[in-house]
C-alpha cells in the first residue's frame, strides 16, 4: 500500500495508541494473511464495508472509532442490503460502523468499538450530528453514541464478537445485526450490553448460562422472540441510550452469549444426527440440480452450433 493509505478517512479525534487493540488480520480459508487488507484495517476506522461473493471472512479484527468522520462523497449511495430496505437509498442515510457480508461462505470477526469523545456526545436535537449528511459534509450516525455493526451471509455460518470497552457514559452503544439464511449464528456480546435482543431461527434460540438469567422474555410471535437484557425498569427510569441486537437464521441455530464463552458455544452449536442428515440431503439435491443445469447448458450449446 502507498504512504497515503489513510488519507481518505479524516479523523476528528486522534485515538491514543495505547487504547487500540492488536492490529487487524484478515485471512482466507487456508489461514494465509491478506497483507493488503491488513494494511487497510490495521488502524481505527469508521464506516468499514467488506463484501464478498464466495470467499469467507475469517480471523478478522476491526477497530471502530465512532469519532471518525468519513466524507459522504467517498462512500456513494447506500446499497439495499446495507440499509435493509430492499431498495436503493440516498447517500445521506447513515451507514453501519462495520458491515461484513459474504454470499457463500462464513464470517468470523471481532469488532472493537472505541469510546466516544465528550465533544461527540449528543446533548440536544440541535446538535450538528442530527443535520442531513449533505449539509454537514460527512457520514455519521444520527447519534454519535450509536455504533451499528452488521455481519451476514446467504449460505454459511456467522461468528461475531463485539467489545465496547468499559461501562460508562463514554461507552458507545451497540446496534448489532447478525444473520444467515442457511447456517448457524454465534454472537458474543460485550458484558456491558444492556437493551433489547431479538432472535429468529428454525428452533429455539440458545442463550448461554450466564446470559439467560439476565435475559427477560418480552414477546414471542412465530419464530421471532423479543427479550430484554438487563434491568428494564432501571433502563427506562434513567432514559439512557440502550444497546440492541438482532440475531437470525432462517434454516439454522442461533446462540448468544458473552465473550469468553467459546467452549459453551461450540457444544451448543454441535450438529445432531438429524442436522447432519438434512445437510447431506440438501447437498446431494444441490449437486444434482447443478449437474442437470450443466447438462441443459451443454445441450443448448450443441443445438446452437
Amino acid at each position: 500500500m502507498s504512504d497515503h493509505k489513510h488519507s481518505i478517512l479524516p479523523t476528528a479525534v486522534q485515538t491514543p495508541a495505547s487504547v487500540l487493540p492488536p492490529s487487524t488480520e484478515i485471512a482466507d480459508e487456508s489461514g494465509t494473511k491478506a497483507s493488503a487488507m491488513k494494511d487497510w484495517y490495521s488502524d481505527a476506522q469508521n464506516n468499514i464495508l467488506v463484501s464478498r461473493n464466495f470467499r469467507s471472512i475469517t480471523k478478522a479484527r476491526f477497530t471502530v472509532d465512532p469519532n471518525i468522520r468519513t466524507p459522504v462523497s467517498l462512500l456513494g449511495a447506500v446499497s439495499s442490503w446495507e440499509d435493509g430496505s430492499g431498495s436503493r437509498s440516498s447517500s445521506s442515510k447513515p451507514r453501519n460502523a462495520v458491515e461484513l457480508f459474504v454470499g457463500w461462505g462464513r464470517v468470523d470477526a471481532v469488532v472493537c468499538v472505541l469510546p466516544v469523545s465528550e465533544s461527540a456526545l449528543c446533548k440536544a436535537k440541535g446538535y450538528p450530528c442530527f443535520q442531513p449528511a449533505e449539509k454537514r459534509g460527512f457520514e455519521m450516525a444520527p447519534c454519535a453514541m450509536l455504533s451499528p455493526v452488521s455481519a451476514g451471509t446467504f449460505i454459511g455460518d456467522v461468528t461475531i464478537k463485539v467489545d465496547t470497552g468499559t461501562v460508562g457514559p463514554q461507552n458507545a452503544r451497540l446496534r448489532l445485526k447478525a444473520y444467515t439464511y442457511w447456517g448457524q449464528v454465534a454472537v458474543f456480546l460485550p458484558r456491558s450490553f444492556h437493551g433489547p435482543l431479538v432472535t429468529s431461527c428454525a428452533g429455539i434460540p440458545r442463550l448461554s448460562s450466564t446470559l439467560a438469567p439476565v435475559c427477560k422474555p418480552i414477546k414471542e410471535v412465530g419464530r421471532k422472540r423479543r427479550w430484554f437484557v438487563g434491568d428494564v425498569d432501571a433502563w427506562y427510569a434513567a432514559q439512557e441510550h440502550a444497546d440492541g441486537a438482532s440475531v437470525s437464521s432462517v434454516f439454522g441455530t442461533v446462540w448468544i452469549g458473552y465473550e469468553g464463552e467459546e467452549e459453551e458455544a461450540k457444544k451448543a452449536l454441535r450438529w445432531s444426527a438429524v442436522q447432519w442428515i438434512v445437510h447431506i440431503v440438501v447437498l446431494v439435491v444441490t449437486l444434482r440440480f447443478m449437474r442437470m443445469m450443466l447438462e441443459l447448458l451443454l445441450w443448448f450449446v450443441r443445438l446452437m452450433f
